[in-house]
């Protein structure tokens, strides 16, 4: 799967929730303590978010188009711009399939196990085919003069998009609880994963207790 997932800023750390929290008291403390810890584990287990929304977190994200729709249904407190196919031509690069599921017969929504060998490698001669084929007529409708604007939507969904995409540290934990669970589409897990392991990966992990907390 072609996805790159960037964490581009940080705004915040776990000591930001705990001070927003305490701020209630008149409160404010200059380092994370024992107490702290056990003030967030209160604050998690009593759905107490609202600390949990002054952190802010911005990534580059670049996924197939059926992805970006998948995790743009999570809107509040987060803000997007995507690449635009109405200003520039960004047709030549997809996501292929990797491994081709087999539509789960007790889930209308969901995939249960892989097709055989030779189903897949039908399906991703299909797959290509598909592709060319949208390539080739995207390209000819902008040479005989089409907008861009319209020539875009005969382009497949499996095409890559690149989106900034900023928001609260609450939105996005909202996001990573939902989709990383086992019934949420596999290549949305993949890029949530790859978000998640972005926040863990920056210099000083600046929220591992809200993580440890949130069992992330």
């Amino acid at each position: 799967m072609t996805t790159k997932v960037e964490l581009l800023e940080v705004f915040g750390n776990d000591l930001m929730v705990i001070n927003a929290a305490r701020v209630s008291f008149g409160k404010q403390k200059k380092q994370f303590d024992d107490k702290d810890d056990k003030l967030m584990k209160y604050l998690i287990d009593h759905q107490h978010t609202s600390p949990f929304r002054h952190p802010q977190l911005q990534f580059r994200i670049t996924c197939p188009i059926y992805i970006e729709r998948q995790i743009f249904k999570h809107q509040t407190g987060l803000s997007a711009n995507s690449i635009s196919g109405r200003y520039i031509d960004f047709s030549d690069s997809y996501t292929t399939i990797e491994n081709w599921r087999k539509q789960s017969v007790d889930k209308k929504q969901g995939s249960d196990g892989s097709l055989p060998i030779e189903t897949q490698k039908y399906c991703a001669v299909i797959e290509d085919r598909v592709i060319e084929f949208c390539k080739g007529a995207y390209k000819n409708l902008l040479e005989i003069g089409v907008s861009k604007e319209q020539a875009r939507t005969i382009l497949p969904l499996n095409l890559n998009t690149t989106f900034i995409w900023t928001g609260s540290l609450m939105a996005f934990l909202h996001l990573f609880k939902l989709r990383l669970k086992d019934n949420a589409q596999e290549e949305t897990r993949i890029v949530a994963q790859q978000m998640l392991d972005q926040i863990k990966e920056y210099p000083g992990n600046p929220f591992a207790m809200t993580l440890k907390h949130y069992n992330l």
